[in-house]
């Protein structure tokens, strides 16, 4: 069963408040209310800490040009009591996604590309794919019937998950991706697009949406078109010029006292260390080959708010033009045609959310989110979570070590608690 856009959506967000949304009309200043509104959602994650739900959390509010809050509270690392820091790194599973899909349009903007080119053209393995029908069973072995393919994957549904790859969360073949993929961190781009390539897609490229790792094929692209390795070219074109030093792959072992760790809870709802903080997590001694572009980099709090202005500043930073304004625009236009709406609706028979190149984005105002239509959003595995207003110039991002993340009430009412801070 396909694990939808609508379902994640409903995880992102509170529970129906529709009739607190109407015309929003938003304060000029951080009044006595909205710091109410703040302090009753940061009480909120100290009491979460209080109860073992989570080590510790960071988030920042701008608006307007300036930063409103930025805090952290509990702790990176519950072994050494350190403390949580805004500096601190924090894996962004998939909100590497939006970089990522950044900087294949930059070689759209280098006139190196266009997104309406074949895969095949640059990575010749995705010729002649064949897709899905049904999944048999025979003398107790597991048959997959298939046809080929009739579409070919466009480079613009890597970006907009609608090349019909599944992945080992979602889809009818998730069971044959987690086989073929059990640890991707030993092996770098190349292989992980030859082993996609070898398996049946989960629908005809371009009828559907499904969210898997074609992100990572987009990095694969970068490298072969470029030249470069994936992270030199982060480097060279977004990381360097925006000054992101603390946005990388992997760490040196001096970085071991920034670096969050990665919890999990068990069955009784302890919590329990997947990945240290320390010169022992898999970034710092583990291999350093796969530059996952679906989930691989750490950055801070700030690093990762620099991404986010820039792209609400139509791709300057600091006086750097980092991209065109139309390649911006592409991040924060729907690229999904409307018929294809069945993972992408939040409520039966509305078309609430689409995609861009690199983002979710509001179609429509919905009863579970204060976010206006045009909003962009989305967030990683291990609980982050970030929206970006373009309309009224409002930030959020939430950051925290967690997977799974269903439990945390702060993330889900992340966005709503930022947004009623600055509304009237």
């Amino acid at each position: 069963m396909k694990l939808g856009l609508s379902f994640l959506l409903i995880l992102f967000c509170t529970v129906s408040i529709a009739q607190q949304r109407g015309k929003r009309t938003m304060r000029k200043t951080i009044t006595e209310a909205s710091n109410a509104i703040l302090d009753s959602f940061e009480n909120d994650i100290r009491n979460e800490i209080a109860s073992k739900e989570i080590a510790g959390a960071a988030y920042v509010l701008y608006h307007k040009g300036a930063v409103v809050r930025m805090k952290a509270f509990g702790e990176s690392d519950v072994d050494s009591h350190r403390p949580m820091q805004t500096t601190d790194i924090f894996r962004l599973a998939s909100m590497t996604k939006p970089i990522a899909s950044l900087a294949l349009l930059l070689l759209q903007e280098d006139g190196l590309i266009n997104m309406n080119d074949r895969l095949e053209e640059y990575l010749p393995a995705f010729t002649n794919l064949v897709v899905l029908d049904r999944i048999d069973t025979l003398n107790g072995m597991t048959v997959l019937q298939t046809h080929p393919a009739k579409n070919p994957i466009l480079l613009r549904h890597l970006l907009t998950h609608t090349a019909g790859f599944a992945s080992q969360h979602n889809g009818e073949l998730k069971s044959l991706y987690q086989s073929t993929f059990k640890d991707i961190s030993a092996n770098d781009l190349t292989y992980f697009a030859d082993q996609l390539a070898s398996l049946p897609l989960n629908h005809e490229p371009g009828d559907g949406w499904i969210y898997g790792p074609s992100i990572n094929i987009a990095a694969k692209v970068i490298e072969q078109v470029s030249g470069m390795s994936f992270q030199d070219f982060l480097e060279k074109r977004i990381l360097g010029p925006m000054q992101m030093h603390e946005t990388r792959f992997y760490l040196d072992s001096t970085e071991a006292n920034k670096l969050t760790s990665l919890y999990t809870r068990d069955a009784n709802g302890v919590m329990k260390v997947v990945d240290p903080g320390t010169v022992s997590s898999r970034l710092i001694s583990g291999p350093k080959v796969h530059y996952s572009g679906s989930g691989g980099l750490t950055s801070t709090l700030n690093d990762y708010l620099k991404f986010c202005v820039m792209i609400l500043n139509n791709g300057v930073h600091e006086g750097i033009v980092v991209a065109k304004p139309e390649t911006i625009a592409l991040m924060k236009t729907d690229q999904v045609p409307l018929n294809i709406n069945g993972d992408l609706n939040t409520q039966p028979g509305q078309l609430t959310e689409g995609f861009t190149f690199g983002y979710q984005i509001a179609r429509t105002e919905n009863n579970r989110s204060l976010k206006p239509k045009g909003t962009i959003s989305w967030f990683g595995a291990t609980g982050s979570i970030f929206f970006i207003d373009p309309q009224e110039k409002v930030i959020g991002i939430y950051m925290t070590q967690m997977q799974p993340y269903f439990h945390i009430n702060s993330r889900k009412n992340f966005s709503n608690s930022m947004l009623k801070s600055i509304m009237k």
